[in-house]
Formats: C-alpha cells, structure tokens, sequence
C-alpha cells in the first residue's frame, strides 16, 4: 500500500492536476486518462485537466461525459502521465516542453509497457497487466473509490481495446475477471463493442482504398494510407483506428505494417506474432510500444518509410530462421 499512499498524498497537495496521455490516442491511453480524472476529483473535488497534444477520435465522445481534452497546457502543479513509455511520447520534440515546464513538476506516472523510461517521481508501472486501465482500475478497488456505471464504461473501453476484444496475447484471466466485475456494474458489452468497432461511410470507402494497396512479402504484410486517398473518401485520419486489423487476419502474415501519410511525416502501425519484437524494433526508430504492437513516425515520404521498416523486419526475421 506505500506506494498507494503515496500517489494519493501527491493527488491531494495539487491545486492545479494535469492529466495527460500520449498523441495519437488509442481507448486505453483516452480511458486511462478519463478514470484518472475521476480518481483526482474523488480525493480533491477539483477538476482536472486533461492533456492530449492529438485530436480525440469521435467515435470516443460518449466516454468523455463533462470533460474534456485540451492541446493547450495551462499552469499546473503536478502531472499524471498515463499510457505513457517516456515523456516525449506526450510531448513532441518541437514542443520542448520537458526543459520549459516541467522543472520541479511533480509528475506521477501509470503505464503498462515494458520500455517505460521509469520516470516521475511516483512509478507505477507494470508490463504483465494488459492496459493502463487495468493499473488504475485495481487501483481503485484497493482504496475502495465509488464505481458508477460511467466509470464502468470507460474502464470497460480501455480494456476491451487493448486486449482487441479479449482476444490479443495480452488478455489474461485477470482482465477477464475485471471485465465481468464491470458488467456486474451495468456495462453492456455489445452496445459497447459496437460504438468502438463502427464505421463511418466515409471510413469504409477509404478502407477499401487501403485494402487495394496491401502486398505481402515473406510473411511481411504491408498496407499504405495517403492524403490523397482522404481527400477522395471525405474520410479523417481517426476512421483508420484499427484498419492494420486486416492485414493481421491474413494467414500467411506474421508481421502487420500499416503505414500513414500525415501532414508532418508518415505514422507506421507495427504487429507482429511474436517472431519480431516490434517494440525494440520501433524504438531503433524514435518509437515504441509493446512486444507485439508498436508504432513510430517517420520523417521521410511514404515510400522511403517503408523501405527503411521492411529492411529492419526482415534483418530481424533472418537472425530468427
């Protein structure tokens, strides 16, 4: 219970609690966020702020209840960094937010990935649960805070992505424990299954683009996304969520690459069975994630970026055979 303790005593010496969760947000990095507001306000009855330097894709909107996501950091007096392996995967580097304010900030820092840098003044950190959220649910229930049915939701959603359904490597019988523990809360598992899996129009039609693209090369799978295939869907960067899906499913595929063309460089979507861990693999590229997901930026255009991650796969996959 010390450390325990000692992340409440933090809590409560705030005035001005500053939550935030990685860009590029997925459900357990949004829900990790959203229950740690709820813990804050249980202890201080004040409302934090939460911090997202990306958009929130809309299809999570129905979690989010009174609050909401800033990209403008305000004052503060403590930082609570979830879902997050090190501090610039909340803070681009152009931001140089590490040197200009958060000196002599307090930061607190609940994560679940195995590259986590351990920094923060209070860690809780643990790669063998499969989500953040399962971190702060479990703290939750050893301090006994109140659970309604909102908070179920957001639990629930954070847990049930992260685990892609209860069916990732990463589900475990505790997690499926915390889930029927949620249900017996009021959460409606279809309903929810359907808010995080839909589609927009739009979305499919720029899937079905994605799809054209998809060539295998020895056991490799590799899917591209470009702007232009945005303009012509009329689709959002954020209907792409969970497109590397598709390349997963394929039989012969052993390692997913799913590559994006934004504004400001190409995001590149790494999985794998296990024979390449893309977590090491995508941090020889400034990224990170887990053994089995990962992902990175990439400066370069779309092309280059591939080239460079296909080069390294197969470097990997040939110390394996």
């Amino acid at each position: 219970m010390r450390y325990l303790n000692k992340l409440i005593n933090t809590i409560k010496k705030s005035k001005k609690t500053v939550i935030a969760t990685h860009f590029d947000p997925d459900a357990d990095g949004i829900c990790a966020a959203l229950s740690s507001a709820y813990l804050v306000h249980h202890y201080t009855r004040r409302t934090p702020v939460l911090f997202c330097h990306s958009n929130i894709p809309s299809k999570y909107t129905f979690l989010l209840n009174k609050y909401r996501f800033t990209k403008v950091l305000p004052g503060f007096d403590l930082m609570i960094a979830v879902d997050s392996a090190g501090i610039s995967r909340i803070f681009p580097e152009a931001q140089n937010i590490t040197d200009e304010r958060l000196q002599g900030i307090p930061i607190i820092n609940i994560d679940h990935h195995k590259s986590n840098t351990s920094f923060g003044e209070v860690r809780i950190v643990q790669a063998s649960v499969s989500s953040a959220c399962e971190i702060i649910y479990n703290i939750f229930k050893r301090l006994s805070v109140p659970m309604n049915k909102q908070l179920a939701n957001i639990f629930y959603c954070g847990i049930y992505s992260e685990t892609g359904g209860f069916v990732y490597p990463n589900t475990t019988k505790e997690s499926l424990t915390i889930a029927s523990e949620l249900v017996a809360c009021g959460v409606q598992p279809g309903p929810i299954a359907k808010k995080l899996n839909a589609k927009t129009f739009t979305g499919t039609l720029l899937l079905s683009e994605v799809l054209k693209t998809i060539k295998v090369h020895r056991s490799v799978g590799v899917m591209m996304l470009t702007r232009r295939m945005l303009r012509k869907s009329r689709a959002r960067m954020d209907d792409s969520e969970h497109f590397v899906s598709f390349l997963q499913a394929i039989d012969t595929v052993r390692v997913s690459v799913f590559l994006r063309e934004e504004k400001d460089g190409i995001r590149v979507s790494l999985r794998s069975d296990g024979i390449v861990d893309v977590d090491k693999l995508a941090a020889r590229f400034g990224g990170g994630g887990h053994r089995l997901a990962a992902g990175v930026r990439l400066p370069q255009g779309i092309e280059s970026a591939r080239d460079a991650i296909l080069s390294a796969i197969f470097r990997e996959i040939r110390k394996r055979t």
